[in-house]
């Protein structure tokens, strides 16, 4: 039998910071906005109960180990990004358990193979600088793939019902409008454009969508669902289907280069022209 000595400050110090570095490395991977306040205070709650769950006796140390940190993962993500929605909280506890692996994964690396460090493994400052140096890594090759990404304009086919219309969409990073209800991406569009498609404008396929800007912080912004739209792109065209566009009934572009501003999630895997072969995804939600 094994016995092991925790000391519970260095583990709650470790756990507040790494927690840190993770959920901001979520928020930009998933471009969602969190405040530093709560990211402090959630990462600072999350340390706390996996500390008390590590202190608890009669647990089984599966759970101890397992399962027990990732339901803490999945409610203080939940609380960070403010959503309900089951299949967001998931995609972001998903990408947390990629980041600690990664994580581990690089101190493991740097601990066996250098030796200064690997004399200092126990060291609480090298533990956390190291988690520095991953976090700097991670938004560095984030913020180069949102380069990659950015003013980048796609050809996307609207199809309606019978009908289709071809237009030009710039992939706007700073778009992060979404549905409140199923929590789908809104891309915006020109009115005029929109309405050459039958049967979409309609009350059926209506939505409100809440946004702020610069000048206006609670606007609502009137919507529709496409039946599908086709993002052309290098490798392959992406079919995307019950897409929530937002109306604007003034031009998008001054000198008409574009008439739509896709969200940056509907053009991750497609950039550059058209390809031969589809991706075909149905977006979340009711």
């Amino acid at each position: 039998m094994y016995v092991y000595e925790i000391n519970i400050d260095s583990l709650f110090l470790i756990s507040f910071v790494m927690n840190l570095y993770f959920y901001m490395l979520a928020a930009k991977t998933l471009k969602r906005t969190a405040t530093r306040i709560r990211v402090g205070c959630v990462s600072f709650a999350g340390a706390g109960l996996f500390c008390l769950l590590l202190l608890m006796p009669g647990i089984p140390a599966f759970i101890k180990r397992f399962i027990g940190p990732f339901a803490i993962n999945m409610i203080m993500t939940a609380v960070i990004f403010k959503t309900k929605q089951v299949n967001e909280i998931l995609r972001c506890t998903g990408y947390m358990l990629v980041y600690a692996f990664l994580f581990g994964g690089l101190m493991k690396y740097l601990f066996s193979g250098i030796p200064f460090l690997h004399k200092r493994q126990e060291s609480i400052w090298c533990i956390l600088g190291i988690g520095l140096l991953g976090y700097e890594a991670g938004a560095w090759w984030i913020a180069q793939m949102k380069k990659r990404k950015a003013d980048h304009i796609y050809a996307v086919r609207l199809l309606g019902y019978g009908d289709e219309v071809v237009v030009k969409a710039l992939s706007d990073t700073g778009n992060s409008l979404k549905e409140p209800v199923s929590g789908k991406p809104v891309s915006i569009i020109e009115e005029k454009v929109l309405k050459q498609l039958d049967a979409v404008m309609v009350p059926e396929k209506f939505k409100l969508i809440p946004y702020h800007s610069v000048g206006k912080e609670n606007g609502m912004l009137e919507g529709y669902e496409i039946p599908e739209i086709i993002v052309e792109g290098e490798k392959g065209n992406i079919r995307w289907q019950k897409v929530i566009v937002g109306i604007s009934r003034t031009k998008i572009s001054a000198n008409g280069k574009y008439q739509m501003i896709l969200h940056p999630d509907l053009c991750d895997e497609a950039p550059g022209k058209a390809g031969q072969h589809w991706l075909i995804r149905r977006l979340g939600g009711k």
